[in-house]
Protein backbone atom coordinates (compact mmCIF):
# COMPACT_ATOMS: atom_id res chain seq x y z
CA UNK A 1 0.00 0.00 0.00
CA UNK A 2 1.74 3.27 -0.99
CA UNK A 3 0.01 5.30 1.10
CA UNK A 4 1.26 3.79 4.31
CA UNK A 5 4.30 5.02 5.77
CA UNK A 6 6.95 3.06 7.88
CA UNK A 7 8.54 5.78 10.57
CA UNK A 8 11.56 5.13 13.02
CA UNK A 9 10.27 6.98 15.83
CA UNK A 10 7.46 8.30 17.73
CA UNK A 11 6.44 11.42 14.90
CA UNK A 12 9.49 11.38 12.38
CA UNK A 13 8.39 9.59 9.22
CA UNK A 14 11.32 7.68 6.95
CA UNK A 15 11.92 9.58 3.84
CA UNK A 16 14.99 9.49 1.06
CA UNK A 17 15.15 13.75 2.00
CA UNK A 18 15.62 13.02 5.27
CA UNK A 19 18.43 9.93 4.59
CA UNK A 20 16.62 7.80 7.48
CA UNK A 21 15.58 5.20 5.27
CA UNK A 22 15.42 1.57 6.27
CA UNK A 23 17.05 -0.86 3.51
CA UNK A 24 14.49 -3.43 2.83
CA UNK A 25 17.33 -5.70 1.69
CA UNK A 26 19.44 -5.39 4.47
CA UNK A 27 16.01 -6.35 6.83
CA UNK A 28 15.40 -9.18 4.80
CA UNK A 29 18.91 -10.50 4.79
CA UNK A 30 18.94 -10.50 8.27
CA UNK A 31 16.06 -11.61 9.71
CA UNK A 32 13.75 -13.34 6.80
CA UNK A 33 11.07 -11.66 4.50
CA UNK A 34 8.18 -14.18 6.63
CA UNK A 35 9.85 -11.61 9.63
CA UNK A 36 9.23 -8.54 7.81
CA UNK A 37 5.76 -9.32 7.05
CA UNK A 38 4.88 -10.35 10.30
CA UNK A 39 6.15 -7.40 11.84
CA UNK A 40 4.23 -5.43 9.23
CA UNK A 41 0.60 -7.16 9.95
CA UNK A 42 1.42 -7.00 13.25
CA UNK A 43 2.26 -3.93 13.94
CA UNK A 44 -1.30 -1.96 13.46
CA UNK A 45 -4.72 -1.70 11.12
CA UNK A 46 -3.88 -1.06 7.38
CA UNK A 47 -5.17 2.62 8.78
CA UNK A 48 -2.19 3.48 10.19
CA UNK A 49 1.15 4.57 9.41
CA UNK A 50 3.71 1.35 10.49
CA UNK A 51 6.38 2.27 13.47
CA UNK A 52 9.34 0.75 12.76
CA UNK A 53 10.85 -0.83 15.44
CA UNK A 54 14.13 -2.76 16.12
CA UNK A 55 12.61 -4.92 19.02
CA UNK A 56 9.47 -5.47 16.88
CA UNK A 57 11.14 -7.04 13.91
CA UNK A 58 13.60 -9.17 16.54
CA UNK A 59 10.40 -10.18 18.30
CA UNK A 60 8.60 -11.43 15.21
CA UNK A 61 11.74 -13.26 13.81
CA UNK A 62 12.00 -15.35 17.61
CA UNK A 63 8.92 -16.11 16.42
CA UNK A 64 9.57 -17.90 13.37
CA UNK A 65 11.87 -19.58 15.58
CA UNK A 66 8.91 -20.67 18.14
CA UNK A 67 7.07 -21.89 14.79
CA UNK A 68 9.57 -23.52 13.13
CA UNK A 69 10.56 -25.69 16.94
CA UNK A 70 6.57 -26.21 17.13
CA UNK A 71 6.81 -27.98 12.92
CA UNK A 72 9.42 -30.16 14.03
CA UNK A 73 7.78 -31.29 17.41
CA UNK A 74 4.89 -32.01 15.55
CA UNK A 75 6.92 -34.02 12.89
CA UNK A 76 8.07 -35.98 16.23
CA UNK A 77 4.67 -36.91 16.84
CA UNK A 78 3.45 -37.85 13.56
CA UNK A 79 6.33 -40.58 13.59
CA UNK A 80 4.97 -41.91 16.51
CA UNK A 81 1.41 -42.64 14.71
CA UNK A 82 -1.01 -43.62 17.83
CA UNK A 83 -3.79 -45.71 17.36
CA UNK A 84 -6.48 -43.63 18.74
CA UNK A 85 -6.91 -40.11 19.50
CA UNK A 86 -6.93 -39.23 23.24
CA UNK A 87 -9.79 -36.60 21.94
CA UNK A 88 -11.11 -34.44 19.14
CA UNK A 89 -9.98 -31.01 20.96
CA UNK A 90 -7.15 -30.50 18.32
CA UNK A 91 -9.98 -30.46 15.83
CA UNK A 92 -11.86 -27.09 17.78
CA UNK A 93 -8.30 -25.49 18.13
CA UNK A 94 -8.18 -25.82 14.10
CA UNK A 95 -11.86 -25.09 13.34
CA UNK A 96 -11.98 -21.88 16.07
CA UNK A 97 -8.21 -20.78 13.98
CA UNK A 98 -9.56 -21.04 10.72
CA UNK A 99 -12.82 -19.10 11.66
CA UNK A 100 -10.97 -16.52 13.67
CA UNK A 101 -8.60 -15.77 10.43
CA UNK A 102 -11.16 -15.56 8.09
CA UNK A 103 -13.40 -13.48 9.88
CA UNK A 104 -10.11 -11.16 9.91
CA UNK A 105 -9.43 -11.34 6.83
CA UNK A 106 -12.59 -10.18 5.63
CA UNK A 107 -12.49 -7.24 8.15
CA UNK A 108 -8.87 -5.97 7.29
CA UNK A 109 -7.97 -6.66 10.48
CA UNK A 110 -4.73 -7.92 10.01
CA UNK A 111 -3.02 -7.60 13.28
CA UNK A 112 -6.11 -9.45 14.49
CA UNK A 113 -4.95 -12.54 12.60
CA UNK A 114 -1.50 -12.32 14.22
CA UNK A 115 -2.99 -12.11 17.64
CA UNK A 116 -4.68 -15.54 16.91
CA UNK A 117 -1.37 -17.20 15.15
CA UNK A 118 0.05 -16.50 18.91
CA UNK A 119 -2.43 -17.61 20.47
CA UNK A 120 -3.14 -20.83 18.35
CA UNK A 121 0.88 -21.69 18.51
CA UNK A 122 0.62 -21.81 22.50
CA UNK A 123 -2.48 -24.00 22.39
CA UNK A 124 -1.25 -26.29 19.71
CA UNK A 125 2.64 -26.55 21.60
CA UNK A 126 0.74 -28.45 24.86
CA UNK A 127 -1.47 -30.03 22.65
CA UNK A 128 0.62 -32.59 20.25
CA UNK A 129 1.50 -33.36 23.87
CA UNK A 130 -1.50 -35.76 24.01
CA UNK A 131 -1.83 -38.75 22.01
CA UNK A 132 -3.12 -38.23 18.23
CA UNK A 133 -2.94 -40.56 15.20
CA UNK A 134 -0.74 -39.17 12.34
CA UNK A 135 -3.81 -39.06 10.08
CA UNK A 136 -5.16 -36.24 12.90
CA UNK A 137 -2.27 -34.37 12.92
CA UNK A 138 -1.59 -33.56 9.88
CA UNK A 139 -4.92 -33.49 9.02
CA UNK A 140 -5.45 -30.34 10.96
CA UNK A 141 -1.89 -29.33 10.61
CA UNK A 142 -1.93 -29.19 7.12
CA UNK A 143 -5.11 -26.65 7.54
CA UNK A 144 -2.93 -24.55 9.67
CA UNK A 145 -0.43 -23.57 7.53
CA UNK A 146 -2.56 -23.20 4.55
CA UNK A 147 -4.49 -20.53 6.40
CA UNK A 148 -0.68 -19.35 7.23
CA UNK A 149 0.57 -18.86 3.83
CA UNK A 150 -0.85 -15.27 3.16
CA UNK A 151 1.09 -14.33 6.46
CA UNK A 152 4.34 -15.84 6.39
CA UNK A 153 3.97 -17.61 3.09
CA UNK A 154 7.75 -19.08 3.03
CA UNK A 155 7.81 -21.02 6.60
CA UNK A 156 4.42 -22.19 5.64
CA UNK A 157 5.25 -23.57 2.21
CA UNK A 158 8.22 -25.29 3.87
CA UNK A 159 6.43 -27.07 6.23
CA UNK A 160 3.72 -28.10 4.03
CA UNK A 161 6.08 -30.01 1.60
CA UNK A 162 7.49 -31.80 4.54
CA UNK A 163 3.70 -33.08 5.55
CA UNK A 164 1.57 -33.19 2.38
CA UNK A 165 1.52 -33.04 -1.14
CA UNK A 166 1.07 -29.62 -2.25
CA UNK A 167 -0.16 -30.03 -5.46
CA UNK A 168 -4.18 -31.10 -3.72
CA UNK A 169 -3.89 -27.87 -1.53
CA UNK A 170 -7.24 -25.96 -1.28
CA UNK A 171 -8.60 -23.26 1.33
CA UNK A 172 -9.81 -25.42 4.12
CA UNK A 173 -13.73 -25.26 4.74
CA UNK A 174 -15.03 -24.40 8.74
CA UNK A 175 -17.03 -27.18 10.39
CA UNK A 176 -19.28 -24.85 12.43
CA UNK A 177 -20.19 -27.86 14.58
CA UNK A 178 -16.50 -27.68 16.14
CA UNK A 179 -17.15 -23.92 17.24
CA UNK A 180 -19.19 -24.20 19.78
CA UNK A 181 -18.15 -24.72 23.22
CA UNK A 182 -19.28 -27.69 25.22
CA UNK A 183 -18.66 -25.48 28.40
CA UNK A 184 -19.39 -21.49 29.11
CA UNK A 185 -19.21 -19.62 32.12
CA UNK A 186 -22.57 -18.10 33.78
CA UNK A 187 -22.60 -15.35 34.97
CA UNK A 188 -24.58 -15.24 38.84
CA UNK A 189 -26.31 -12.81 40.71
CA UNK A 190 -28.42 -12.24 43.49
CA UNK A 191 -30.73 -9.44 43.99
CA UNK A 192 -28.72 -8.10 40.53
CA UNK A 193 -25.50 -7.75 41.95
CA UNK A 194 -22.90 -10.48 40.64
CA UNK A 195 -21.69 -12.91 43.22
CA UNK A 196 -19.65 -15.73 40.90
CA UNK A 197 -19.14 -17.39 37.92
CA UNK A 198 -19.76 -21.01 37.33
CA UNK A 199 -18.70 -23.17 34.51
CA UNK A 200 -21.36 -25.14 33.55
CA UNK A 201 -22.34 -26.98 29.93
CA UNK A 202 -23.85 -25.06 27.18
CA UNK A 203 -27.39 -24.94 26.70
CA UNK A 204 -28.62 -25.76 29.89
CA UNK A 205 -32.27 -25.35 31.48
CA UNK A 206 -32.98 -22.56 34.05
CA UNK A 207 -34.05 -25.58 36.36
CA UNK A 208 -30.52 -27.57 35.44
CA UNK A 209 -28.18 -24.38 35.98
CA UNK A 210 -30.14 -23.75 39.37
CA UNK A 211 -29.74 -27.14 40.91
CA UNK A 212 -25.72 -27.02 40.07
CA UNK A 213 -25.51 -23.69 41.77
CA UNK A 214 -27.24 -24.93 44.91
CA UNK A 215 -24.64 -27.03 45.24
CA UNK A 216 -21.71 -24.20 44.68
CA UNK A 217 -20.54 -23.38 47.83
CA UNK A 218 -19.85 -19.68 46.90
CA UNK A 219 -23.44 -19.42 46.02
CA UNK A 220 -24.87 -21.09 48.17
CA UNK A 221 -24.20 -19.39 50.89
CA UNK A 222 -26.29 -16.76 49.15
CA UNK A 223 -29.31 -18.67 48.93
CA UNK A 224 -29.50 -20.71 52.03
CA UNK A 225 -32.66 -20.59 54.15
CA UNK A 226 -33.84 -17.84 52.42
CA UNK A 227 -37.29 -17.70 50.14
CA UNK A 228 -37.06 -17.09 46.35
CA UNK A 229 -39.03 -14.40 44.66
CA UNK A 230 -37.79 -14.84 41.15
CA UNK A 231 -35.28 -15.96 39.05
CA UNK A 232 -34.07 -14.32 35.77
CA UNK A 233 -32.39 -16.55 33.44
CA UNK A 234 -30.30 -15.95 30.03
CA UNK A 235 -29.69 -18.85 28.63
CA UNK A 236 -25.79 -19.42 28.14
CA UNK A 237 -25.34 -15.83 29.79
CA UNK A 238 -26.56 -15.70 33.53
CA UNK A 239 -28.99 -16.07 36.07
CA UNK A 240 -30.39 -13.03 38.42
CA UNK A 241 -31.71 -15.03 41.63
CA UNK A 242 -34.15 -12.63 43.59
CA UNK A 243 -34.56 -13.26 47.39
Amino acid sequence: DESKEITIGPSESMSKSKRNTIDPERIIENYGADSVRLFILSDSPPEKDVQWSDDGIIASYKFIQKLWKLHLKILDKIKLDHKRDDDNNIDKITNVFLKNVCDNLVNFSYNKIIANLHETYNQLFSEVNKEYTSQTLIKNYQKILIVMIPIIPHLANECLEKISDKTSITWPDIDESLLIKDNINYVVQINGKKRGIIQAKTDLSETELFEQLKNSLNIKKYIKDKQIKKKIFVPNKLINIIV
